[in-house]
């Protein structure tokens, strides 16, 4: 068979003889996890994949070892087919009701057209390189988008949804899901074909990605396959959802002076919450929001030319990046950026010499227009909605 970018792959998944309810099994991804969030999912079964997951407790190597235990007690199966896994989301956003589609797959890293987004973080890093090494596994996919949307991803699905699925479970916000096994070589070569065609973008996961390359570089001849990592691969769809991620921030800034540094460069125009996100989206140019003891505020740039600090073009375009290069070096601030895709709960958060910072999402054309020219955004500038669960398939490293 001819070498594509993305490889099936025999993957480890909960036993569908023995497994009586997927949703109390499958679990988000790790970095979407709070303390609060683990105690409810370990409690909903003794298998919930977060006991897995994450090492909350510094005890990785408890992790590889509850894995094997798994697989040996039956809990986990090892599928015998080379496959891909046709994976179905349903979710609603606004009230309006999405579907979003791809396939999980191998792909390989050390192939040509994969883009990054976004720069990295240190801290996850470091605790996915100890789960990596304990585990020996990649226990939740990346997400890749194709360039364009792909007729074959269509025809395969068409063909695929009609039958009754491998497993189906809803998530933590009760979205339906579905995930079907193709093995099927014809359906393998052509979906190989179309997504070897594309430009890869990685929407999310980019901490994954590059432990997962480091741990390939130090361990190339151990294991089979390991220039290729544990990937979701969609193609532009209607149901491709990036929220915005608003910033709060804790001010040492004084507020006379905060809005004084602000009217330099920005209208500021008092509204209700309702009229700020009305506005952000009408709109164009860059444009942001304030919420500050309760009150919120809508900012639109006074002169464009202020842009012109920015040297890149491409980077004059996107909120994220110049809330992080305009405006917040022009205050005194202390401690860690928190994030929340909310508008309301950054507006509660906003309290105590917080002030958030309200953002518009990030356009798909502006991701991969930065990706492709090898440019990144600033951590936590795109959330993909809804996140691709973990635990729906396992990729074992195997000699």
């Amino acid at each position: 068979m001819k070498s594509f970018v993305v490889k099936p792959f025999c993957a480890t998944y909960y036993n569908p003889s023995t497994t009586k309810n997927y949703s109390n099994v499958i679990c988000p991804p790790y970095d979407v996890i709070n303390s609060k969030q683990l105690s409810l999912l370990r409690k909903k079964s003794p298998y919930n994949f977060s006991h897995i997951l994450l090492a909350d407790k510094n005890n990785y190597q408890e992790k590889g070892s509850l894995l094997k235990k798994w697989v040996k007690q039956g809990v986990l199966v090892d599928d015998e087919d080379e496959s891909y896994y046709l994976y179905e989301q349903k979710f609603s956003v606004e009230g309006k009701t999405f579907m979003r589609f791809g396939l999980l797959s191998l792909l390989q890293m050390d192939g040509k057209g994969i883009f990054p987004h976004e720069h990295t973080l240190s801290a996850p890093k470091v605790d996915r390189k100890k789960i990596i090494k304990a585990t020996k596994a990649n226990l939740s996919p990346i997400f890749i988008i194709a360039s364009k949307r792909l007729e074959e991803f269509a025809k395969v699905y068409k063909i695929y949804s009609k039958k009754k699925p491998l497993f189906e479970f809803k998530d933590s916000d009760n979205n339906p899901n579905r995930v079907w096994k193709i093995s099927d070589k014809k359906h393998i070569t052509e979906l190989g074909k179309a997504i070897n065609k594309c430009q890869l973008t990685i929407a999310d996961g980019h901490h994954r990605f590059e432990i997962s390359y480091d741990y390939f570089k130090k361990n190339k001849n151990k294991f089979k396959d390991l220039n290729c990592v544990l990937a979701y691969v969609t193609d532009c769809q209607n149901g491709l959802n990036i929220m915005p991620t608003h910033r709060v921030v804790t001010m040492e800034t004084k507020d006379k002076e905060f809005f004084e540094k602000l009217d330099q460069y920005f209208k500021i125009e008092k509204v209700a919450q309702s009229g700020l996100a009305k506005k952000l989206k009408s709109y164009s140019g860059f444009n942001l929001g304030i919420c500050k003891k309760g009150e919120c505020y809508f900012l639109s740039l006074k002169n464009k030319s202020t842009l012109n600090k920015i040297p890149n073009k491409l980077y004059r375009e996107l909120d994220t990046y110049l809330l992080h290069q305009l405006v917040l070096p022009l205050f005194k601030t202390k401690g860690a950026i928190e994030y929340t895709h909310s508008l309301g709960e950054a507006k509660k958060m906003a309290a105590k010499g917080k002030v958030a910072f309200i953002l518009r999402a990030v356009p798909l054309e502006a991701v991969f227009k930065i990706a492709s020219q090898g440019f990144r955004l600033p951590q936590k500038s795109t959330y993909f909605y809804p996140k691709v669960a973990s635990g729906v398939t396992i990729r074992r490293f195997k000699p």
